[in-house]
């Protein structure tokens, strides 16, 4: 048994180009240490197809864990920890590409120094509570001034809104009814989040809330299974250990230990300086060591998807409406 053990999210749901891309950039990238290499495969309903993604594989030597469809990512990551005895364990989902030679050696250095207890790919400074405060100032802003939010809408998707834009084009009559299809969304979503105050606002902290991102990070083995969990039946549940006011970085920091993000150079940053490190949602994510869906859209984004992102990651709340959108950094 080696000391290291790697544990890749195989999630039948994705298909087959994810995984494809993370054995791929396994194989490229050596990883510098000994590791053990778990696969969850998970949600496989046959034989047949569950020996189909084992396959993709190849000759790698895979310690094979299969696991229902259920818990969402973390979910599985716990369950799989359970069954495996490395004393280190390395979380990698179904995304997960990485990106630059001994990256386990990277991250295994970096939790090894003094003082730190987790150790990720990517942080953020981003609280959910900051999507109900900006939701009500963009409420109150659209009352105020109805044709700049008109406006906006049509010239493509608000700060806090994932939707596609109204069309621009077409006759009169068509121009209104989008926009008008477009405003009710945008007012249903504003007063979903509103409504559910409790999920937004009570389990999380406000701005700046510091959390290692629950992809591609290292942890003690005996660590990570004390950590206290609520359940991850459903997506609150899972922002909650990730963001929330007992998140895994928030237990880390508890027991005076440092969450840190280790870049694809070996160079490990603490809280203050993860939004310089250039591997989240800024700079263009020149130093990131292993990327996933989250990152790629940043990657290959809009230049006002990556306004959004960078917002959303390391910005007060107050900046993402109206004209205050903070500049792409380059």
């Amino acid at each position: 048994m080696a000391q290291i053990g790697v544990i890749y999210l195989c999630r039948s749901a994705e298909g087959e180009r994810p995984v494809r891309r993370f054995v791929d950039s396994y194989r490229a990238h050596p990883a510098g240490l000994d590791h053990d290499l778990h696969v969850i495969f998970k949600g496989f309903c046959s034989e047949d197809s569950r020996a189909a993604a084992q396959a993709l594989f190849g000759e790698l030597p895979v310690h094979a864990i299969e696991l229902e469809d259920r818990g969402y990512d973390i979910g599985s990551y716990v369950a799989a920890a359970r069954l495996v005895a490395n004393p280190r364990l390395i979380f990698f989902n179904t995304f997960t590409e990485l990106l630059a030679d001994d990256w386990l050696k990277k991250f295994d250095d970096a939790l090894s120094l003094a003082g730190v207890g987790l150790v990720g790919a990517t942080g953020s400074w981003q609280s959910s509570r900051s999507l109900y405060v900006a939701g009500l100032r963009s409420a109150l802003h659209s009352v105020r001034h109805p044709l700049d939010y008109l406006s906006r809408l049509r010239a493509g998707p608000l700060p806090i809104d994932g939707g596609r834009a109204a069309p621009s084009i077409g006759t009169a009559g068509e121009v209104i009814r989008a926009d008008a299809r477009q405003m009710c969304r945008r007012f249903f979503t504003v007063l979903y989040r509103l409504l559910r105050f409790d999920h937004y606002v009570v389990n999380h902290a406000r701005y700046p809330n510091p959390h290692i991102r629950t992809n591609a990070f290292m942890i003690e083995r005996d660590r990570f299974l004390a950590l206290r969990a609520s359940s991850f039946r459903t997506k609150f549940g899972v922002y909650k250990f990730e963001s929330g006011r007992q998140s895994l970085t928030q237990q880390i920091l508890a027991q005076n230990l440092r969450p840190v993000v280790v870049d694809r150079n070996g160079r490990v940053y603490d809280v203050a300086d993860w939004q310089s490190s250039s591997t989240y949602c800024s700079n263009q994510q020149a130093n990131l060591i292993a990327a996933d869906n989250r990152t790629r859209d940043y990657a290959e984004g809009s230049q006002q998807l990556r306004a959004r992102l960078q917002a959303h990651a390391w910005e007060h709340p107050a900046s993402w409406i109206g004209e205050h959108r903070p500049p792409v950094q380059r």
